[in-house]
C-alpha cells in the first residue's frame, strides 16, 4: 500500500495542504490522466494512504481526502498571454481574500517565502500572473507540483474575484501538463471561465487555467470546479 505526506511548507488554506500541490503528489501514484475530487482538507505532516478500489483514493485513516477517476483530457484553450502582460496584471494585484484563510499559502500567500502567484484582472475578463519556477523545485515532481499549485491559485483568483468577491474552495481538479518546467523558468499563467458559464451558479462555479512560455507555447492546461465558502450564496 502506497502513502505520501504533505509537509507543512506546502500549506494552502490555513491548516491544510494546497490542493494543486497535493493533487500532483497523488497523481504520481496514478496510471494516466485523472480528474481528482477534493473531499476533505489535507492534513499536514501526516501519513496519507493510497487505496485502490473502483476509484483510487487518498485517505487519512477512515477519512477520504481525495478521489481520482480516469480522465480524457478535455481542458480548453485560450489565447496565449505574454509574460510582460501577465506581470503587469500581477502588479495590479490587491489582496482581497480572508487573510486568515489564504495569507500563508505557499503558492499565493503574502509572505516573502511564497511563490507570489497573484492573479489579477488582465483587462479582458481573464486573470493573469507571471510566475517563476522556484529554485527549490529541483526534481520533475516538485517542479510540476509547483506548477499545478500555481495553476490552481490563478484559477482561484479568477473564481473568487471576477463575479463579486467571495472565498471558494477547489472540489475538482484536472491538469493536462504538456512538458516539464525547470527552476528559474518564467511563465505566464492565466485563469478564466473556460467552457463554464462565467457567473456563479448559487455556490458553484467552474474555471480553467493555462501556463504559457514566453513564445506562447502551452505548458499545461487545467480545469477546476469550485464551491463558495459562503453558505448564503
Amino acid at each position: 500500500m502506497s502513502s505520501l505526506r504533505i509537509e507543512p511548507f506546502y500549506e494552502g488554506p490555513a491548516g491544510s495542504g494546497q490542493g494543486g500541490w497535493t493533487s500532483r503528489q497523488f497523481a504520481e501514484h496514478l496510471d494516466g490522466p485523472h480528474s481528482i475530487a477534493l473531499r476533505h482538507h489535507v492534513p499536514l505532516g501526516q501519513e496519507l494512504t493510497i487505496v485502490r478500489s473502483d476509484t483510487v483514493q487518498l485517505r487519512h485513516g477512515d477519512t477520504l481526502i481525495m478521489e481520482a477517476t480516469p480522465w480524457e483530457p478535455d481542458a480548453v484553450m485560450t489565447d496565449p498571454v505574454l509574460i510582460e502582460d501577465a506581470a503587469q496584471a500581477r502588479s495590479r494585484f490587491i489582496p482581497f481574500l480572508d487573510d486568515d484563510i489564504s495569507m500563508t499559502c505557499f503558492s499565493c500567500g503574502m509572505q516573502s517565502s511564497s511563490m507570489q502567484v497573484h492573479g489579477a484582472d488582465l483587462g479582458d475578463g481573464r486573470y493573469a500572473t507571471d510566475w517563476t519556477v522556484p529554485e527549490w523545485a529541483t526534481s520533475p515532481l516538485s517542479a510540476s507540483g509547483a506548477l499545478w499549485a500555481a495553476l490552481d491559485c490563478t484559477a482561484a483568483f479568477y473564481v473568487c474575484g471576477s463575479d463579486g468577491e467571495r472565498m471558494a474552495y477547489t472540489v475538482q481538479y484536472a491538469v493536462d501538463q504538456r512538458r516539464e518546467v525547470v527552476p528559474g523558468e518564467r511563465v505566464a499563467i492565466v485563469g478564466w471561465s473556460g467552457d463554464y458559464e462565467p457567473r456563479w451558479d448559487g455556490r458553484k462555479r467552474g474555471a480553467a487555467s493555462a501556463a504559457f512560455t514566453e513564445n506562447g507555447e502551452v505548458i499545461a492546461l487545467a480545469r477546476s470546479f469550485w464551491v463558495s465558502a459562503n453558505i448564503n450564496n
